[in-house]
């Protein structure tokens, strides 16, 4: 039996890389998937899926962390944990982020762990290429640099890295953080990289159309300076129609403004099979999306995200850009990006070819079959 633990209350590209991976391993052996708070809006197939609380719509994140973080809740779900242990006996249990991230839920995590350690099951950590949420913030280097290798030696059996240490190594010069590089090598023996998860149903880019596709988030400022910039380049190509997604309020603020070839959406259906035949996409730069764009070839430009102090698209756009397989514009340069499009537009030569691993999930599962035994 293998478990999967991972959370789900803000975000869904996590929850998408453990359904691939729990999918996967379930070829093999009895999987279960247990949500450590909500269920995302996810089906997994062939995989036993728990939450430990029921579905909770609440639009304000603090209010949401306030809810669950009430005792009697916590309580509620470190018996469900040993219950689900106690009913499954679990022989390699995959904890998703932690160490690495979810420092908020640590107290809570520290007993999952150590509970699961006591019943038997090995453990591995499974982390995207890179792990860290808002690492300049000085608790999070505190929690590096005191506390993170510590758990791993002591919980845990293996790291699975879904990236490559040619493009993105977890280490100093990126993360910006004091002795990360001597730390990581402290754990080096348990690191594997896996390549990269991503869905093999991707269709792979084939004719290009007249569609330029622009999803950079819905509800953020910064979604109207993005459509200024398109309503620039779009008048140098009437000839493409450029579709971007918005909120339904920031369409109202706009509902007087000549767009000529652009149109507004608050969404673009079955948007990964769109890709394989538009001209051009302009996208946030999150672990899935850039996975999406390399295993369908896309012709893409990633605007990563800022959000606080969170710089994981930054690393990420700024370690593949040199492999030109996307083009990056920076947000706080966003002046820049009709020139950007225009290059990418009318250069035949573009994207380049992706030559790394994309078999992040089958290789996964067989680190954790090897496992199980």
């Amino acid at each position: 039996m293998i478990l999967f633990l991972t959370q789900y209350y803000r975000g869904i590209g996590h929850a998408n890389r453990v359904k691939l991976l729990a999918e996967e391993t379930a070829k093999h052996a009895p999987t279960i998937v247990v949500d450590q708070l909500f269920r995302p809006p996810l089906k997994i197939e062939n995989v036993t899926h728990y939450a430990m609380l029921e579905s909770f719509q609440l639009k304000d994140i603090k209010k949401i962390f306030n809810f669950i973080q009430q005792k009697e809740l916590i309580r509620f779900r470190l018996n469900k944990w040993k219950t689900i242990l106690r009913e499954h006996k679990p022989k390699v249990v995959i904890v998703e982020g932690f160490p690495f991230c979810r420092h908020q839920f640590a107290y809570e995590y520290f007993s999952y762990i150590k509970i699961a350690k006591e019943s038997g099951a090995k453990l591995i950590c499974s982390v995207r290429d890179y792990p860290w949420d808002e690492p300049h913030e000085a608790s999070v280097q505190d929690w590096i640099a005191t506390t993170q290798n510590l758990v791993l030696r002591n919980f845990f059996e293996k790291v699975l890295v879904h990236g490559d240490d040619k493009i993105l190594p977890l280490m100093a010069d990126r993360v910006r953080i004091t002795n990360t590089k001597e730390l990581i090598d402290e754990i080096k023996d348990m690191i594997v990289y896996t390549g990269y998860v991503c869905d093999k149903s991707i269709p792979k880019h084939d004719t290009k159309n007249n569609h330029v596709y622009v999803s950079c988030g819905l509800n953020k400022e910064e979604v109207l300076l993005i459509f200024k910039q398109i309503l620039k380049v779009a008048e140098k190509f009437p000839d493409l129609q450029f579709v971007m997604t918005m909120a339904n309020s920031y369409m109202e603020k706009l509902s007087n403004v000549k767009k000529g070839n652009v149109i507004l959406t608050d969404y673009i259906p079955q948007l990964s099979k769109k890709m394989a035949n538009c001209k051009l996409l302009i996208a946030y730069g999150g672990y899935n999306t850039t996975m999406e764009i390399l295993q369908g070839e896309c012709p893409a430009i990633i605007i990563p995200r800022q959000n606080g102090q969170k710089v994981e698209q930054f690393v990420r756009a700024y370690a593949f850009e040199p492999l030109n397989v996307f083009k990056v514009c920076n947000p706080n340069e966003l002046r820049t990006l009709p020139k950007i499009i225009e290059s990418a537009i009318k250069d035949e030569s573009f994207p380049k070819p992706f030559e790394y691993s994309m078999n992040g999930v089958e290789n996964s599962a067989k680190e954790i079959l090897n496992h199980v035994t």
